[in-house]
């Protein structure tokens, strides 16, 4: 047992050793062959990991079964189930991984399109065309038909139906007895295949259809059936007619006419005559022959008795002759052309002179006063003055587009036809309306010293000039560049035809311009109208830059240079920098254009720490307080003449009143409207709404201008008050008591107590609570 074994051991061990050779001298580098064995499938040695086998390609199944790459009808590999296939089909197979071929799926009809697909048809054989089904063939007794669905447009379908052996022509009187005709076409009937009609050249003869030529078929002359027969001779069909071909030996075709040749003539083979028979003529079967000609048998000799046209009896011959053109049979046979020294011919029947020989020429001499006509013959040649032979011998002139003479041996031009010129003794088509060596006459050439010419009407211009000339009516002129708008100071600078606001261009002094319009100016450095009106680098004129003495920003206006901004300490006032003095300057008072403005009219001030100050009122005012206040006269002469105030300034009663420095009410308006647009005060000075029926500064009216009272300002008041436009006094200072009006404080007598100095009035009274008015200020 031990012995048993060791050697299954060894044997094993060898085994491996030459699986082992034989995989590395299969495979160099196999993909996944494990060198490993095992023993009854327990006892395994070397290797690895255990391959796939159903589905690895190099160990397809067991180890080391490399599926192959080349298969029919497909390519690659794979393993499926431990079974190789391959990876891909042909073009119209299809892989079966049951039996791992490639099947042709294209045209199988076991599997049409698709594996196991398998096509069928009744009373029929099954095809495949495309992976498509379609019928092979059908049963006997079956044909193949086709039907349509709606004109074809649903597409249509095939299948076998029964045939019909009484007129089916495929089956004629028996499945599969398909009728043919050659030659014409017929149909089946009662089973039976009969020929109706033959093709261009066929006859039906005996129900088939045969190539006859009825033209020349002695069996078949003019129509089927009809057979030409001749008596002691052969019979032949000729344009479908039937004539004597040929007579038998000793017999000739004679041709017999009926009488008058009204009824025709008939021909038959009679016997021969061997002295007038052309046919026999001498010797039986001696024919005659008359080529290009006729002629007889004339006592057994063949005679010509005409010849065809052209053709002419030349001893016992009709030769081809051209009496017209042959000089040696011109105008008649045998009749020969000759001249001396010369070549004849042969002209319309007529012999004449060709040409002479060397060192002659052809001369016509006419007869007696032209009675007899003329004759032509070749006399010696005058090289001197003959245009045929000027020079030498056969030297013939030509004179092309004109016409001439030889002269002293030389061809030589005496006239040109219209059109042409003679031009060193040749006559050249010149047009002297146009060509420039030749304008207006011969020779006369165009000069082009200045330019390139042309010729114009048999007139030489210049169509371009060289530099330096300018053309003018097809003549060059030296240019001017210092006026030439097309040559401005330079060869070829050419001004523009006009210039943007300006208007057409100039050359003045070599140089373009213009006449700009209003507010530009021509800038001769850049050629163009330059703005002068807004531009601060030209402002009024070219290069004029503005630069106004203590300006930080400036513009041009108008062609004018103003500032619009200037550098500290310098103001900015119309256009210009300036030092103001805006603590005693009245048109700069406080701030820049702050102008002092004093009322009322007539009334004179200062500007005194930036602030405006009335020094002076005019007649009918006081000064008071800063302020021109109406006196005793003024105030009767004020409300006489009532100063119209605005009824918009203020709202439904108050009264806009100036305060005191300002001018007039249109000032307020402006103000206001100033305000109300841009919530900023124009102007100088100010007015305030005020209440003018209970305000203790302006009672009755705008004290300001005389009109009304301030009741604070009554002398000896205390405590005052304004009612509907009246003062009233409520109390008045020690030493003083209210008047029985209640309106003013009196001085009181010594002998009046102090507690005398209340009124008493009505109206004072009413205890009127002494109300400060705060109106609205314009500033």
């Amino acid at each position: 047992m031990r012995s048993s074994i060791a050697l299954t051991l060894v044997a094993l061990t060898a085994w491996l050793v030459a699986a082992d050779s034989s995989v590395a001298a299969a495979d160099p580098a196999p993909a996944r062959l494990e060198k490993r064995a095992c023993l009854l499938g327990i006892l395994c040695i070397g290797g690895g990991s255990t391959p796939n086998y159903q589905t690895d390609v190099n160990n397809c199944g067991s180890a080391g079964n490399k599926c192959p790459t080349g298969w029919p009808n497909g390519s690659g590999a794979q393993c499926l189930s431990g079974l190789c296939a391959p990876s891909s089909c042909s073009s119209g197979y299809t892989l079966n991984t049951a039996t791992r071929t490639c099947v042709n799926t294209a045209s199988d009809p076991r599997n049409c399109g698709s594996i196991g697909n398998v096509c069928s048809v009744t009373n029929g054989v099954a095809g495949c065309s495309s992976g498509s089904c379609t019928i092979a063939s059908c049963n006997v007794g079956y044909t193949l038909s086709s039907s349509s669905y709606l004109f074809g447009l649903l597409g249509s379908s095939q299948s076998c139906v029964a045939v019909n052996t009484a007129t089916d022509v495929n089956n004629c009187g028996a499945v599969g007895r398909v009728c043919t005709f050659p030659n014409g076409a017929g149909t089946c009937s009662s089973g039976t295949c009969s020929t109706t009609s033959c093709n261009s050249g066929f006859y039906l003869v005996g129900g088939q259809c045969v190539t006859l030529n009825l033209q020349t078929d002695v069996n078949n002359c003019g129509s089927v059936g009809n057979k030409c027969s001749v008596s002691n001779g052969v019979a032949q069909c000729s344009s479908g007619s039937c004539s004597i071909g040929s007579c038998n030996t000793g017999y000739t075709l004679t041709t017999t006419g009926s009488l008058l040749g009204l009824f025709g003539s008939s021909q038959s083979c009679m016997a021969v005559n061997t002295a007038s028979d052309v046919n026999n003529c001498g010797t039986l079967g001696n024919k005659c022959s008359f080529i290009n000609g006729a002629g007889t048998c004339s006592s057994g000799l063949c005679t010509y008795t005409s010849c065809n046209s052209g053709f002419y009896n030349v001893n016992n011959v009709c030769t081809a002759l051209n009496l017209q053109s042959d000089v040696n049979n011109c105008g008649g046979v045998g009749k020969v052309c000759s001249y001396t020294n010369g070549v004849a011919q042969c002209v319309s029947g007529s012999c004449s002179l060709a040409s002479c020989n060397a060192g002659y020429k052809m001369t016509t001499t006419g007869s007696l006063l032209g009675l007899f006509g003329s004759t032509t013959s070749c006399s010696a040649v005058d090289t001197t003055s003959d245009v045929n032979n000027c020079g030498t011998v056969g030297k013939v002139c030509s004179f092309a587009n004109g016409a001439g003479t030889c002269s002293n041996s030389q061809c030589t031009y005496t006239s040109c036809n219209p059109g042409y010129y003679q031009v060193n003794g040749v006559c050249l088509s010149l047009n002297l309306q146009s060509d420039i060596n030749n304008c207006g006459a011969v020779g006369k050439v165009c000069p082009t010293s200045l330019g390139s010419a042309v010729c114009s009407s048999g007139s030489c211009q210049y169509s371009a000039c060289t530099s330096g000339y300018t053309l003018a009516r097809g003549q060059c002129t030296q240019i001017d560049m210092q006026t030439d708008v097309n040559n401005c100071g330079k060869l070829g600078n050419v001004c523009p035809s006009t210039y943007a606001n300006g208007g057409s261009s100039t050359c003045v002094s070599g140089a373009c311009t213009t006449s700009c319009k209003s507010g530009y100016a021509f800038d001769t450095t850049y050629n163009f109208c330059r703005d002068v009106s807004t531009d601060a680098s030209n402002c009024g004129s070219i290069g004029n830059k503005c630069a106004i003495p203590g300006a930080s920003a400036q513009t041009c206006s108008s062609g004018v240079c103003l500032a619009t901004a200037c550098s500290s300490p310098m103001t900015l006032v119309s256009g210009s920098c300036k030092t103001v003095d805006f603590s005693s300057d009245v048109n700069n008072c406080g701030s820049l254009g702050n102008v002092c403005k004093f009322s009322p009219s007539g009334a004179t001030g200062i500007c005194s720490q930036s602030k405006c100050v009335i020094t002076g009122c005019p007649t009918g005012y006081i000064l008071n307080n800063g302020g021109c206040i109406l006196s005793a006269s003024g105030k009767a002469r004020v409300k006489k003449d009532k100063i119209t105030k605005p009824k918009t300034l203020c709202p439904t009663g108050e009264t806009a009143c100036p305060i005191v420095g300002s001018s007039s009410f249109e000032g307020a308006v402006k103000q206001l409207s100033a305000v109300e647009t841009s919530g900023m005060l124009g102007g100088s000075g100010g007015y305030e709404c005020i209440d003018t029926s209970e305000a203790l500064d302006s009672c009755g009216g705008c004290a300001s201008i005389g009109e009304g009272l301030d009741c604070t300002k009554i002398r000896g008041a205390a405590g005052v008050g304004c009612s509907a436009g009246s003062c009233v006094v409520f109390s008045c200072k020690t030493g003083y008591r209210p008047s029985l009006a209640g309106d003013r404080c009196v001085r009181m007598r010594s002998s009046h107590g102090a507690a005398g100095n209340h009124t008493r009035s009505s109206v004072a009274q009413r205890h009127l609570a002494a109300r400060q008015h705060t109106g609205t200020a314009f500033h």
